[in-house]
């Protein structure tokens, strides 16, 4: 059993050492860890190991507050102290950006809240089987049973409390309100014992108009996509701002309901494939938001020379616009992402066809798990 020298952080959250020259990735280790670990797996290159002693603790490491730490997959990082947390998690993007897409922005920044450390998620899928309800654990489909989780706002403990008694197997997501009383269900197949918990239980095969509520001007509606932290949200809503700046007109893709542009003045044009969401944002009247396709997106991003073009894409980026948006006459993309790995790809993509990523911005909307959301501001060198 080797004794390893935890040096950093990978992206995923993996702590990385050495044996030998060999490279040990090590789940919950920290960076000033000593750790005993022995081999779980190995794959091309690196070693997984599993942590079975600290001889010597890193100064980052402190007590968690979770009975199922360390089997539950929600969070992995429950252990690791502020700042420290939030350094490392703009390091990797940073890294990440220059390892796979060899950027480097000019200027970088964090943004957090550290109000909303805990109870901030507002919306989550819970995973059952009849007996247990929770989360998947880590790297698995095996379901770890929760009576609470500290993540989760207290609204949203309290549905769980609920949908406990409800025996019901599957996923269902649920959605409250921070501000409000509302509470979204939203199953994949309609469940007849959540229904007796939960009256307004949606999914797919419901034939009435989807709930949702109004959260800081947005609508939020059931089975649609929303940040996991409506409370978070207002930290990444006030970093997109500032990266677009005085832009009078702006094309936002994967636009969803509008979270970004919404309250903004000027010419906004949004596009998602997302029929719910866009109709949402389209219900408030204020801008023109568009169902639409990637196929779509470049035939828009042709049409003018927009003063900025936001976009917003799922953790597989945005590769299959890349060329096109590198060779739009735009005069500034903001990229929100949330996956380094995807976004260094196409980085690298503009930065090949004269742009610059002028700031990056690492802003924390999951506090004690590895995830990471970056705003990213690009301009023609």
């Amino acid at each position: 059993m080797p004794t390893i020298e935890i040096t950093s952080l990978a992206h995923g959250g993996y702590g990385v050492g050495r044996v030998e020259g060999q490279v040990w990735f090590v789940p919950y280790a920290l960076p000033g860890d000593t750790v005993e670990a022995s081999e779980a797996r190995r794959t091309k290159g690196l070693v997984w190991g599993k942590v079975d002693a600290i001889p010597s603790p890193s100064p980052d490491r402190v007590q968690q507050p979770c009975p199922v730490f360390g089997s539950c997959g929600a969070c992995t990082w429950l252990h690791f102290a502020y700042p420290a947390q939030l350094e490392w998690k703009q390091r990797i993007v940073l890294d990440t950006l220059k390892r796979l897409g060899g950027v480097v922005p000019r200027e970088s920044s964090t943004a957090d809240d550290p109000e909303f450390r805990y109870g901030y998620r507002t919306r989550a899928e819970f995973h059952g089987d009849g007996w247990k309800r929770g989360f998947y654990a880590e790297s698995s489909h095996d379901i770890v049973d929760i009576a609470l989780c500290p993540l989760c706002h207290p609204k949203l403990n309290d549905a769980l409390a609920l949908l406990r008694n409800a025996s019901v197997p599957g996923a269902v997501e649920i959605t409250v309100n921070p501000d409000g009383d509302e509470v979204l269900i939203w199953t994949a197949k309609p469940n007849r014992r959540l229904s007796k918990v939960f009256p307004n239980a949606q999914s797919f095969d419901s034939d009435n108009e989807r709930d949702g509520f109004i959260c800081d001007g947005v609508p939020i509606v059931n089975g649609a996509f929303s940040q996991s932290s409506l409370l978070l949200n207002r930290v990444l809503h006030a970093r997109v701002q500032e990266a677009l700046g005085d832009a009078t007109s702006v094309l936002d893709l994967y636009c969803g309901n509008g979270n970004f542009t919404l309250a903004r003045e000027g010419e906004i044009v949004g596009l998602d494939h997302n029929r719910a969401s866009v109709g949402a944002a389209l219900s408030l009247d204020r801008h023109d938001y568009r169902v639409g396709s990637e196929i779509d997106f470049h035939r828009v991003i042709r049409e003018k020379a927009w003063g900025a073009i936001l976009l917003d894409p799922p953790r597989a980026g945005a590769l299959a616009i890349m060329s096109t948006l590198a060779q739009s006459s735009a005069q500034k993309i903001v990229y929100v992402s949330c996956d380094p790995a995807t976004l260094a790809r196409d980085a690298k993509v503009l930065t090949k066809e004269g742009w610059q990523l002028d700031r990056c911005t690492a802003v924390d909307m999951f506090p004690h798990t590895a995830h990471i959301e970056s705003v990213n501001t690009f301009i023609r060198t």
